[in-house]
């Protein structure tokens, strides 16, 4: 008894602070605090110290309502100051004290969508491509023995002595599989539609792309990954920079590439559209392209994405663009996607946009890339 009781007792503590931890990552959220990573698959969420409760004895060294003598109708009132609450002797109370708890980067991503109304995306089924699962889901009569059922082996034992008279309850030596008893978990190989997806992260590094835009970048690329690794089976993640030459790069060069240079963002969506003819089959592949800058862009290039947005627009599941901390007198390329939206050269339900100025947008921007237009309508 005592020991079913202490496990109730650990259980409800494990509760609390499950309820802690999602009440910390619900606040994270609604105030846009900034998340800390712990490599790919956690991320570290501060809560309050739960202390296991325990008995304490002893005599409270302090006397007064509540410690002493006192008569019915008694006015309760605060009682002595303690020492420190006169401000002539160091306090001796406690105060809220954290503590780190590590939380699976899926389970934040899940909550994320909930709380943020996300929609759920649709794969793209990638037409007759198709991918073999073996699932264990037939019998046997011959096999490894490895891949005995027991359950099933002891069934027909039991089966066979109790039918040829055998059984005995009292004496069970005679208890033993014969051949005849075993049977062998077998395998089919199950066809399934090959779903898989590949992201275009694409960014500005010319001149004005300072450091504190491209940590914002940063910050949104990752929630964008782990949004749409939640509905795929495999990803693939492609980056690509450019000032007015476009290179795909490796994920570390992404956000370290050092600015320089002019601007010529058609040249990203140009190598872009160069890379999905050559490595990914539009039978085979779900396609994102997010890119990235403060929008600073020749009016006459700005044309030039336009027109091949128009074209990767048709292969696509969804095209963002982000403008980061963007000048007003100087960023325009925004202003031209919208237009084009506007005028119907660019599909609302493809292609989407988001301005990010400071970490607090980040959130805000993901809602605005994830438009319920082309996704199920069912929130998160």
């Amino acid at each position: 008894m005592p020991g079913r009781r202490i496990r109730e007792d650990h259980t409800q503590y494990r509760d609390q602070v499950k309820d802690k931890v999602k009440s910390r990552l619900k606040d994270y959220i609604k105030t846009g605090k900034k998340v800390e990573r712990r490599g790919d698959d956690y991320i570290v969420v501060d809560i309050p110290v739960i202390e296991l409760p325990e008995f304490r004895y002893g005599k409270t060294q302090y006397d007064g309502v509540g410690n002493g003598e006192a008569e019915v109708g008694d006015t309760v009132g605060d009682g002595p100051p303690l020492p420190g609450e006169d401000g002539n002797e160091p306090g001796d109370q406690t105060a809220e004290h954290t503590m780190g708890v590590g939380v699976r980067t899926d389970d934040y991503i899940d909550i994320l969508g909930e709380e943020l109304g996300l929609p759920k995306l649709v794969p793209k089924i990638c037409g007759n491509v198709k991918f073999e699962k073996v699932k264990y889901n037939k019998i046997a009569k011959v096999g490894n023995n490895s891949l005995l059922h027991k359950k099933r082996t002891f069934k027909n034992m039991l089966k066979r002595t109790i039918s040829t008279g055998d059984y005995n309850h009292k004496d069970i030596s005679n208890l033993y599989p014969l051949n005849q008893d075993k049977e062998y978990k077998t395998w089919s190989i199950r066809e399934d539609p090959n779903i898989n997806a590949v992201i275009f992260f694409m960014t500005d590094i010319s001149y004005s792309m300072d450091e504190p835009k491209r940590e914002l970048i940063k910050e949104i690329c990752w929630y964008l990954e782990k949004w749409i690794k939640r509905f795929y089976k495999e990803v693939d993640l492609k980056y690509i920079v450019h000032d007015v030459e476009a290179h795909e790069v490796d994920h570390e060069k992404f956000y370290k590439y050092e600015s320089g240079g002019g601007t010529r963002i058609s040249s990203a969506f140009e190598l872009a559209g160069e890379i999905i003819d050559a490595s990914y089959p539009l039978d085979e592949w779900n396609m994102y392209i997010f890119y990235f800058s403060d929008g600073e862009n020749w009016d006459s290039d700005n044309m030039k994405c336009i027109d091949y947005m128009t074209q990767l627009q048709q292969v696509c599941n969804l095209i963002g663009i982000g403008e980061v901390k963007g000048d007003t007198g100087w960023a325009n390329f925004l202003r031209f996607v919208d237009d084009a939206i506007d005028e119907k050269l660019l599909d609302e339900g493809r292609v989407t946009t988001s301005t990010i100025n400071t970490h607090s947008d980040v959130l805000r921007a993901l809602q605005d890339f994830l438009k319920p237009d082309n996704v199920r309508e069912q929130p998160f």
